[in-house]
């Protein structure tokens, strides 16, 4: 219960965070949560996928399924089939696989929460375009430009393909 306690804590100090970065952003007022591109669901789910992957499964899940029942109470379905997607297709940054995505044709990783965050989840990205510069506009910390080797050097996270990238 105590390791519980503990994963909750650094999940509410980061979404405290995140409010503090919103309310001083200039796109403060332009900002508009829905779901799949909340920034504080982003942080519940990465904290619910920590927790699973260190062996808490029924307790990350509720904690990812908690948001999303008090936010988005017609998702939940939704959120189920994400879990199971990121659970069966994640892969573990590692400078092998940062090479590879290199040689595909990628410039760059796009974090769904701010950097550094052990937890964090990537999808790489070939061109820069208008959907991005919400996510930049509120914290320039989310994007890892991968031509830059100090930047991807000591990168933690884990990598997932979305199905829509080009």
């Amino acid at each position: 219960m105590n390791q519980t306690y503990d994963y909750t804590h650094e999940l509410r100090n980061r979404q405290m965070a995140l409010r503090a970065r919103i309310e001083d952003s200039l796109a403060a007022g332009e900002i508009k949560f829905q779901y799949g591109e909340d920034n504080y669901q982003e942080e519940a789910r990465c904290m619910g996928l920590r927790m699973i992957r260190d062996g808490l499964e029924k307790e990350g899940e509720q904690v990812i399924l908690d948001f999303t029942k008090e936010h988005y109470p017609d998702q939940i379905d939704n959120e189920r089939v994400w879990i199971g997607k990121m659970m069966r297709y994640l892969n573990a940054i590692t400078d092998t696989l940062i090479d590879n995505i290199r040689a595909e044709g990628y410039i760059a990783l796009q974090s769904n929460v701010e950097l550094p965050n052990e937890n964090a989840i990537f999808h790489p990205i070939r061109h820069l375009n208008i959907e991005h510069l919400p996510s930049l506009a509120m914290n320039g910390h989310s994007l890892v430009d991968l031509s830059q080797p100090e930047t991807v050097k000591h990168l933690e996270g884990w990598l997932y393909y979305q199905s829509d990238n080009s």
